[in-house]
């Protein structure tokens, strides 16, 4: 059981990362048109970015709690 969740979060943090790079992309190429809205939601993005790092952690920790268990 806790091999799907590290699996699973694997593969999430593989997804968040893909759509993150191609949003900051797409940001740079309207950059010099609207610099304060590109700036914000960079800031935006790097909030969701801690965001979501902070909770992966959070389920890796707990995944591996379940997997010790899984074990005893």
């Amino acid at each position: 059981m806790a091999s799907v969740g590290f699996r699973w979060l694997d593969i999430l943090e593989k997804e968040f990362d893909k759509a993150f790079v191609d949003l900051d992309l797409a940001l740079g190429e309207i950059e010099s048109e609207e610099a304060n809205v590109v700036f914000n939601v960079r800031q935006k993005l790097c909030t969701l970015g801690s965001c979501f790092a902070q909770l992966s952690h959070k389920a890796q920790t707990i995944f591996q709690n379940s997997a010790k268990l899984e074990v005893s």
